[in-house]
């Protein structure tokens, strides 16, 4: 059988609290999350694709791969169990006060350069993945990326569909469908993804990943 998982939370459910609630990561994560889990691994049941494809990510790098009859449910049932293990992984608990969240933000040098050339600055990064998302119409995610000449991009993918089957490298999601922000925040998506990307942001994980990306012999 296979056994593609969610990853554990590193925080609490109420950690994420003021800008996302309780009962909005309960919802998100115990309900929804673990669905894509529980079926995505029935879909596969039977056909020894984690021996194929032992990850994950490796999986959902190779959808083209897959037979006819299994390659719609994988994208998205696999793009919902990958996209929302990133999502939630790369955030961490809000900060009381703007002066330690400040101190908290720190981001390797290697990508602020890189965060610079192509967006000037972090705060104008952070407006254009505001704008991007607002642009998202209906259910789907906004991206920053690494492509394959290690520059980044700002990206939109629709429904549960990821980077990882383009042969990009993400570093940040924002999850904008509905189930993400609705009860917290109603049809204001612009506010939602504002204090996201402004107060909830682990930037340690998000350098260490620009690191893991560059430092790979297969990039």
């Amino acid at each position: 059988m296979t056994n593609y998982q969610r990853k554990g939370l590193t925080y609490d459910l109420n950690e994420l609290e003021p800008i996302i609630s309780f009962k909005t990561m309960h919802y998100h994560y115990n309900v929804l999350h673990k669905n894509y889990e529980i079926k995505l691994n029935e879909t596969l049941r039977g056909t020894k694709m984690d021996e194929t494809f032992p990850s994950l990510e490796e999986l959902m790098e190779n959808l083209g791969k897959l037979p006819a009859e299994l390659k719609e449910e994988v994208r998205f049932f696999g793009g919902g169990l990958i996209n929302h293990n990133f999502f939630f992984l790369h955030l961490t608990p809000f900060k009381v006060s703007r002066k330690e969240y400040e101190f908290e933000e720190k981001i390797s040098l290697a990508l602020l350069n890189l965060i610079q050339e192509k967006f000037t600055n972090l705060e104008r990064l952070k407006k254009e993945l505001v704008k991007s998302a607002c642009k998202v119409r209906g259910s789907g995610w906004t991206w920053l990326v690494l492509n394959k000449e290690k520059k980044l991009e700002i990206i939109n993918t629709a429904n549960q569909d990821g980077p990882w089957s383009l042969q990009l490298r993400p570093l940040i999601a924002i999850d904008v469908w509905e189930h993400a922000y609705y009860l917290d925040y109603g049809a204001n998506r612009e506010e939602y993804v504002k204090k996201l990307v402004n107060h909830l942001l682990n930037w340690d994980y998000i350098s260490q990943l620009y690191l893991n990306y560059t430092n790979s012999s297969d990039e």
